[in-house]
């Protein structure tokens, strides 16, 4: 069996290590990026973390399986009458494709968004949004009001974590008269708008505590470089960080002829994750319930990995049943809220928990001796500004 999977994210690396531990035939890896993003720890390689936690090039992953053939290339189209995907450097014929290549920031058409916001995204924006704060600094300068546009989960991440990254800087730094103020804007009733009313209320406490200002039922209108219109009114700043929307990757649009699109613009797939005849849509790109995040992504690519194997052995097949993950929102280094199945902890604990979530995950992807590297990087910050 020649399997192609397209997509260097949690779906796309994990199904290409299952499928290779089965020894089903030839697995080939096509991501237009030498690196994986761990993107549940963004916000902190933003604040002043190790970049080494959130950005793992593929080769070291591979290594520990070495008959995964790692590409790096950018899927332009897929036939699947002639079993072939087409690359921007060449053509790659299977027998059963995976394609996992996650999500793109959407800006809902706010005037200046694009051009003007910050975002945690990729790397390219982590260095961006660092650089800027560098130049604060340098500057003896810090912003007056930092704005953080969404109260997700990377919203709240970002504000909590931000909050004691710029309290350190003008601590270390002796910036007496820099008085940064955070607020967090989100278009919804609440804070959290995906996770239960406990979560809601809990963070919300938190961030109160910090001395984060919180803005909900608020939509932000425009951004130009030193002002940003909340509800009409204009407020300065030069820095807003854009956390909020997400779109399916517009891969699937440009194929409409191939793909059957869900009115969110996800795809949709059967009950064993097949969009069309022998081509898979895994994690952020499909229908499926709690797509979108990281554990179910995971658990999507173990489970294609036995149903593949099942195909394989000639095995009767067994339908995909999305599970409920724990969940975990970090506000902060120390304070964390978690839930599963509405049982939840909070403060130390909860951080505690999530941190060793953190660890599982990296366990799911490198042997446990590298995961545990991974996960101490944390506490090494990188070169301070």
């Amino acid at each position: 069996m020649n399997v192609v999977v397209v997509g260097g994210g949690f779906a796309g690396v994990k199904a290409a290590i299952e499928i290779s531990k089965r020894h089903l035939g030839k697995v080939t890896l096509i991501s237009d990026e030498p690196y994986f993003l761990h993107h549940a720890t963004l916000y902190a390689t933003a604040t002043g973390k190790s970049m080494a936690e959130s950005v793992i090039p593929l080769r070291h992953i591979f290594a520990f399986h070495p008959h995964v053939n790692v590409v790096e290339d950018k899927m332009v189209s897929i036939d699947p009458h002639r079993r072939l995907i087409v690359g921007q450097n060449k053509e790659y014929h299977y027998d059963k494709a995976v394609i996992a290549i996650g999500s793109v920031t959407t800006y809902f058409g706010i005037k200046g968004m694009s051009d003007h916001a910050f975002g945690i995204k990729n790397i390219d924006e982590i260095k961006a949004f660092h650089n800027h704060i560098h130049d604060e600094v340098v500057n003896q300068r810090l912003d007056k009001e930092y704005f953080i546009i969404g109260a997700g989960p990377t919203g709240v991440e970002l504000a909590g974590a931000l909050c004691e990254y710029l309290a350190d800087l003008i601590k270390i730094h002796d910036l007496k008269h820099s008085k940064a103020r955070i607020t967090l804007v989100e278009a919804a009733p609440r804070i959290l708008p995906r996770s239960s009313e406990t979560a809601a209320q809990k963070v919300a406490a938190r961030l109160k505590k910090m001395g984060i200002r919180v803005l909900v039922n608020h939509k932000v209108e425009a951004l130009d470089d030193d002002h940003i219109v909340i509800e009409g009114t204009t407020h300065p700043t030069k820095t807003a960080v854009w956390t909020s929307g997400v779109a399916n990757n517009p891969f699937f649009a440009a194929q409409g002829d191939t793909f059957q699109l869900a009115p969110n613009g996800r795809v949709i797939v059967d009950e064993h994750l097949q969009a069309v005849p022998h081509v898979y849509v895994l994690g952020d790109n499909n229908t499926v319930k709690n797509s979108g995040l990281a554990w179910p992504a995971l658990h999507q690519a173990e489970y294609i990995a036995k149903h593949l194997s099942r195909i394989a052995t000639k095995r009767p097949l067994v339908p995909y049943k999305p599970r409920t993950f724990i969940t975990g929102v970090p506000v902060g280094e120390n304070w964390g809220y978690v839930e599963q199945s509405g049982v939840y902890a909070a403060g130390r604990t909860g951080a505690w928990i999530r941190r060793q979530m953190e660890l599982k995950g990296y366990e799911k992807l490198v042997p446990k001796r590298v995961a545990k590297d991974l996960w101490r990087a944390h506490y090494i910050p990188e070169i301070d500004v």
